[in-house]
């Protein structure tokens, strides 16, 4: 995985994360479409090859 691919994953992960903390926030109708059109888009870069997943992933927290 190349330096780039690592970031725009990261990148990607953060958004995510961010948008279920923002529903989880405030449960409401809105959020949770924002949620999932973010799973989405996602699971279609994923498919699609778009972006690299590891095969490992180590979070320090």
């Amino acid at each position: 995985m190349s330096k780039s691919s690592r970031y725009e994953w990261r990148d990607q992960q953060a958004s995510l994360q961010e948008r279920m903390k923002l529903f989880l926030q405030k449960p409401d109708n809105a959020q949770l479409e924002a949620v999932i059109a973010e799973m989405r888009a996602y699971a279609a870069a994923a498919q699609a090859g778009t972006i690299d997943i590891p095969e490992r992933f180590v979070a320090f927290t």
